[in-house]
């Protein structure tokens, strides 16, 4: 078997997850073998993370924790290549589908003690498929041919990567010093309703054995501060604003200094969203700026190309048939590329070295110079051509099972424009549609988008204010209350150009596979017509009786 790679930094003691993985992996591949329907690949993936907390609310320290946990998935596929257990089994109840449970592992002991944990879950697991292997055979017997006819699962060569173990230290005390610091100023202000200052960092070692020979133990750390302010307008709608920073050492983390002005100006404008102006219905030409059209562009496109939704046909597939045509201007190109650890100095969070099915990151083109090129693959390959192995995106949150997902997402512009020219550009269009205004939108919270064919298939892009840009020459007005919706080909068709000013907005996107780590970066982009509908809201009024306040300012 052709090894790809192999690292060794320095001799170091045995790694009990690592011996106990392979142990039970050689034992397991042996002990099927002469059963009826053994399994024909199966693999272990393993998560080690120590994570730590601290969150401060009203100048006071709310919770500091540290904890430990280790995690086990086991992956049995039962049948062939071609068609296995993993298949999707038509017209199924919620109990015919195939249900996968992880399990917790000691984070402590000798080998033997976390293989018995293993020997465990392999049992189940291989039983479960073997189930759904003999159910798929009879449904295949009974159901018409399927649309899109493809392999369940790619062969894929072994990679052995041994990499030195993640360790990361936090000052514990001197955080929790500076957030309850922190915590005091954001609550200062009578008119927040509920703040908080927190800092998360966490240092994982992932590992992954199978039966094809791959073993890798690959590191990542992560830290995120952030800072967060609500406050409640008169009518009742609830007000939130966030501020964070995502990096990989604590060095990289901003001081005290830099978290106290974030925290100035997060209330400052907290205040005044409270006060402002609810959003209309509307429709026409808006500039996103930033880090808001990485999110922007990450519900319009970004799950629509993932490999697995191409043969699933209760899925859109809105670009499945789209490869070489012309969706977006010729000076505007998409990819995917988990490999990229920063951009412009900022960290990236969805960036890794390996997959969660052991294949090694890849960059993936999704849009070039305007042209759709094609998608995100997992090990489930698809009938297209170009598109039958992986690129490296094979991705999962423990306890699922990994799927196509996006990494880094990157937005560019091969003649991007100076923002002040785009927001000139803005007025032009305004004013070209008779309109008395068009809008800016310089954050978003997240969004979620829907691919299916049941339900309409659009987005929702979770806008946390925008600003009024009027075509007379009136001071932009802030407004709140406001989502940008649309359906994905007409948003697209309606980009007219980028900026000079790449953004980037770190977070965490949820699918079928769970919650993974990503990155969405862009320009700031101009777009002729965009919809924008009213945000939900609440009915309870503000309180009726003052916050309480401290001695500095007031009872």
């Amino acid at each position: 078997m052709w090894i790809l790679s192999l690292v060794t930094a320095r001799a170091e003691p045995p790694d009990p997850v690592l011996e106990a993985l392979s142990r039970e992996l050689e034992v397991s591949v042996e002990g099927w073998r002469e059963e009826p329907d053994p399994p024909y690949y199966l693999a272990y993936r393993s998560v080690d993370r120590h994570v730590w907390r601290i969150e401060a609310r009203y100048g006071a320290l709310a919770s500091s924790s540290d904890s430990r946990v280790r995690v086990l998935d086991v992956v049995a596929r039962v049948g062939s290549f071609e068609l296995d257990s993993t298949h999707p089994i038509r017209d199924a109840s919620a109990l015919q589908a195939p249900y996968h449970m992880g399990q917790q592992m000691p984070v402590s002991g000798p080998p033997e003690a976390l293989q018995s944990v293993v020997w465990e879950a392999t049992n189940k697991e291989v039983r479960d498929a073997q189930e759904l292997w003999r159910q798929l055979q009879t449904v295949q017997k009974v159901k018409v041919e399927e649309i899109h006819e493809a392999p369940d699962f790619s062969p894929a060569t072994a990679v052995v990567d041994v990499r030195p173990l993640a360790e990361l230290e936090v000052d514990r005390g001197a955080w929790e010093d500076t957030l309850i610091e922190v915590s005091a100023v954001l609550d200062a202000h009578p008119d927040i309703l509920r703040s908080a200052a927190e800092l998360s960092a966490e240092a994982e070692n992932h590992y992954i054995v199978t039966s094809e020979g791959t073993r890798l133990r690959h590191p990542r750390t992560w830290l995120r501060v952030d800072i967060h302010t609500e406050a409640i307008a008169d009518d009742g709608m609830v007000l939130r604003i966030y501020r964070w920073k995502d990096v990989r050492v604590a060095e990289a983390l901003p001081d005290a200094d830099e978290l106290t002005s974030w925290a100035e100006d997060l209330v400052q404008r907290t205040v005044a969203l409270r006060v402002a102006p609810l959003g209309d219905a509307y429709d026409g030409p808006i500039l996103l700026r930033g880090p808001a059209a990485g999110v922007f562009m990450h519900e319009v496109i970004g799950h629509r190309v993932e490999g697995h939704r191409q043969k699933d046909e209760k899925e859109g597939q809105t670009f499945r048939e789209k490869i070489g045509t012309q969706l977006l201007p010729p000076d505007i190109s998409i990819f995917d590329d988990p490999t990229l650890d920063t951009w412009t100095g900022t960290y990236l969070n969805g960036s890794y070295a390996y997959d969660d099915e052991g294949q090694p990151a890849q960059r993936a083109w999704i849009v070039r110079d305007g042209v759709f090129e094609g998608f995100l693959m997992s090990r489930s390959p698809i009938d297209i051509e170009g598109f039958h192995h992986s690129n490296g995106h094979g991705r999962a949150s423990s306890y699922n099972t990994p799927t196509a997902r996006m990494a880094n997402t990157i937005v560019s512009s091969s003649r991007p424009v100076p923002v002040a020219e785009l927001r000139a550009m803005l007025l032009a269009e305004v004013r070209a549609q008779g309109r008395e205004y068009g809008m800016m939108i310089e954050e978003l919270a997240g969004g979620f988008t829907m691919t299916g064919r049941v339900y309409p298939n659009s987005f929702n892009v979770r806008a946390t204010y925008g600003w009024r840009v009027y075509a007379d020459g009136r001071p932009d007005e802030l407004v709140r209350g406001i989502d940008l919706v649309g359906t994905p080909l007409v948003a697209l068709s309606n980009v007219m150009a980028a900026g000079d000013d790449p953004g980037v907005f770190n977070g965490f996107c949820g699918a079928s596979s769970g919650s993974v780590p990503n990155a969405a970066v862009s320009p700031s982009l101009l777009i002729r017509q965009l919809e924008t509908q009213k945000k939900e809201s609440s009915s309870d009024r503000p309180p009726l009786l003052p916050k309480p306040q401290g001695p500095e300012t007031g009872t």
